[in-house]
């Protein structure tokens, strides 16, 4: 008789266990993740319990992943409609006058402007492809020996005009050089070097030297005429650097901790600037197993500082 009683009251406990993973099934079911039922005791079900948790916690996990994408997605979505508006808008008002104005002159100077606003749409949306790639992990990057003077170099090219015009100085080497380089494509590209060995890291060139033109366009546009730039690059077991540096106006404190967001622009940002040349450059280093990073001062200038390790 006691036999049964313990059997009876042993059975009735195993049923109230199982309606609990079963309650617990439904509440996960319904996207209810909050109970926790977790037990520490012996015994089969104990160890279905844990179990069935674990799972749990991987769709938690999983959903607040989906949840936090499509919130990314929804401000990409508006961040891309919001830096469209601007040309789209501007483009409409020069087809209205367009149409509305007869003289040739006037006309095509119209058209001028509708083109440099049509490339700056163009630009845009492919830059933000790229971002938009690199942020959701599908850029496959190669893994190939880079020159880190040959991706300066590179990087130079289609900022010559601007440089040139600005009448910038521009030093290739490091703390141990103190030869100067005059922003000259001819003598950048010649004999005449700072006597500094070349370094090399293993990356993608081609995504690095989208980073590195971008990181040097920034600091020509932030450095007045007649001012420097210096690019130094070194190596050591850990990690090969390459600092871009100016004696321009500086970034506000309060703007450095923002600077590589997506359409960020900052109190000294010009009035052509979007906000997604240095939150692409992050992304691109990130990718290669890099780090970026800035220092700044007001008045005297900045320092981007990148680092590619040799081992993750």
């Amino acid at each position: 008789m006691a036999l049964v009683i313990v059997f009876t009251i042993f059975m009735k406990n195993q049923y109230k266990r199982i309606r609990e993973v079963t309650e617990y099934a439904k509440l996960v079911q319904s996207q209810d993740y909050t109970l926790d039922i977790r037990d520490n005791s012996e015994g089969d079900i104990s160890i279905l319990k844990n179990e069935i948790y674990k799972i749990t916690t991987l769709l938690r996990e999983q959903a607040e992943a989906l949840r936090a994408d499509k919130i990314k997605l929804s401000d990409s979505i508006a961040d891309i409609s919001h830096q469209l508006k601007t040309p789209l808008t501007s483009l409409i008002v020069l087809n209205d006058l367009l149409s509305g104005d007869p003289d040739p002159q006037t006309r095509q100077e119209f058209l001028h402007r509708a083109e440099s606003q049509l490339e700056r749409m163009q630009w845009l949306v492919s830059s933000l492809l790229k971002l938009s790639k690199l942020e959701a992990g599908t850029v496959v990057m190669k893994k190939e020996l880079v020159s880190a003077r040959s991706l300066i170099e590179k990087a130079l090219e289609p900022l010559m005009v601007q440089i040139d015009s600005k009448q910038l100085n521009v030093i290739i080497g490091n703390d141990s050089c103190n030869k100067t380089q005059s922003a000259d494509m001819n003598e950048i590209n010649g004999s005449d070097h700072c006597a500094v060995d070349d370094v090399s890291f293993t990356g993608d060139f081609n995504w690095t030297l989208e980073a590195v033109t971008n990181i040097i366009k920034n600091c020509v546009e932030h450095t007045p005429n007649g001012g420097q730039i210096f690019i130094s690059y070194d190596d050591n077991p850990i990690y090969t650097s390459i600092v871009i540096s100016d004696n321009g106006k500086g970034i506000h404190k309060s703007d450095l901790p923002f600077i590589f967001q997506r359409f960020y622009k900052g109190r000294n940002a010009g009035d052509d600037s979007v906000g997604i040349g240095l939150a692409m450059a992050k992304a691109i280093i990130n990718e290669q197993n890099g780090d970026i990073t800035v220092d700044s001062e007001l008045g005297k200038g900045t320092a981007f500082s990148i680092k590619f390790y040799k081992s993750s």
